[in-house]
């Protein structure tokens, strides 16, 4: 299955990257999640051009014994070699957190945060959710829905989340969303036509807020 996903990735422009699926606390994850990391690290070897975002970290005390905890991000990151990491929510109970992150940060590793989501299977949110770690320590992350079918959200709830509890400022929301161009699996050309498209509703949006702060005064 993993040799498929990696010729797939490889040989196929419309297969971005890879990923594996499943409850990270599930009794084969838990068990073999060192394994599994070895194996994608062995296959990256051999397709060098597939990019991987793999779910690490989503996982609380409660879920699992406290040890499982303590490695799952650092063997994406440094064993697998993901450019991105989805949820991430345990890094705070890895072993010496804090030259993970720094790691995290050096490697320009993508957090994709989660909130609804979260919230909804974790019962994870506020400042109970490591996004501040991540902007504490630099790490970037992008702002993600998970599974909408499952979460009932969409972007636009979860930016309304993202700024309601942690009020960025301006500067920051809006390098926020340019991550998610930033940090995507696209083409460089098509990246390219991205931020241009965005450079252009930014503008539009920012003349019409001018606007109607002139006409306010």
């Amino acid at each position: 299955g993993l040799y498929a996903g990696f010729a797939a990735a490889h040989a196929n422009p419309l297969v971005v990257g890879l990923n594996i699926v499943g409850p990270e606390n599930g009794i084969v994850a838990m068990r073999d999640y060192a394994l599994h990391m070895r194996m994608i690290h062995f296959l990256k070897q051999r397709f060098p051009d597939v990019k991987l975002a793999l779910h690490a970290g989503e996982l609380v005390l409660g879920m699992v014994p406290p040890e499982g905890l303590r490695d799952h991000i650092r063997l994406a990151v440094e064993l697998a070699g993901a450019q991105r990491i989805g949820h991430g929510i345990d890094v705070g109970h890895e072993s010496r957190p804090d030259s993970l992150l720094n790691e995290m940060r050096r490697r320009d590793v993508a957090v994709e945060i989660n909130l609804t989501s979260n919230q909804f299977i974790l019962g994870v949110q506020g400042a109970a959710h490591p996004i501040l770690l991540y902007r504490k320590y630099g790490v970037p992350f992008v702002i993600s829905t998970d599974d909408e079918g499952v979460s009932r959200s969409d972007i636009s709830n979860e930016y309304l989340l993202y700024v309601s509890r942690y009020q960025p400022s301006y500067d920051e929301l809006k390098r926020i969303v340019y991550n998610s161009i930033r940090y995507s699996f696209l083409s460089p050309a098509d990246k390219a036509r991205q931020r241009q498209r965005l450079d252009q509703r930014f503008a539009q949006f920012e003349a019409r807020a001018a606007a109607l702060r002139k006409m306010g005064r």
